[in-house]
């Protein structure tokens, strides 16, 4: 696999954009009046999106896959917050009621691939002790692969790990293999299919370029010479 193939996902991503639809702009902008209902209510939230709303190809019955990104004292020296939390559960029925009342009569269903305490990173920086933390790890990769809603909570972590030159020795072969591993499974790959099907579906055809891309990318090839 070639070490460029971050970089690759970041082009093809980038060009998915152009094709944003009115589902998908109307889906980002209820997360992110729901991370700022949440902030008035004192619990501070952030989100990374993945699947079709990354890539922006979203239509009525696409499933939400994101990265939940909280603050919560409860729990800061654990990664992630356990199942039975108060401010975990609190803060998912939120999200799903703010955004479900926002987008009626669309269903939508939200899936939490993962959940990162900001306190756990926060406390884990301030103590340069980032060598080997897969938690990082995550949270860096899902920043770079993933579509925020509420940046500013989280980017001056991302920003603090980027500067650590050993940190970034570290995660970039692990980033590789990760996104590997993602690519070689069948759901990315159909994924992809989908998403030209809905480009199609709206009269639009892909450029030259765009297929160029994506066969480049499915090969695992790096960027041409």
């Amino acid at each position: 696999m070639s070490k460029n193939i971050v970089e690759r996902y970041l082009v093809l991503k980038n060009k998915y954009r152009n094709y944003d639809t009115k589902y998908a702009l109307k889906r980002m902008q209820a997360f992110r009046l729901a991370t700022q209902e949440l902030s008035r209510k004192g619990y501070e939230v952030a989100l990374e999106l993945l699947g079709s709303i990354n890539f922006g190809i979203v239509d009525p019955t696409s499933d939400v896959d994101c990265i939940l990104l909280l603050e919560c004292d409860l729990h800061k020296d654990q990664s992630c917050c356990p199942a039975h939390c108060t401010n975990l559960s609190f803060v998912k029925t939120e999200i799903s009621k703010f955004v479900s009342k926002r987008l009626a009569p669309e269903m939508v269903n939200i899936d939490y691939l993962d959940t990162i305490n900001l306190k756990y990173v926060e406390e884990k920086i301030r103590t340069e002790s980032v060598l080997g933390d897969e938690t990082l790890y995550c949270l860096l990769f899902y920043r770079n692969i993933g579509r925020p809603v509420n940046r500013p909570l989280f980017i001056p972590f991302c920003d603090q790990l980027e500067e650590n030159h050993d940190f970034v020795k570290e995660i970039m072969s692990w980033a590789a293999e990760a996104l590997e591993g993602y690519l070689n499974t069948n759901q990315h790959r159909m994924s992809f299919n989908k998403y030209n099907e809905r480009i199609r579906a709206r009269g639009l055809s892909l450029p030259e370029g765009l297929q160029q891309e994506l066969q480049a990318y499915m090969e695992g090839k790096g960027k041409p010479s």
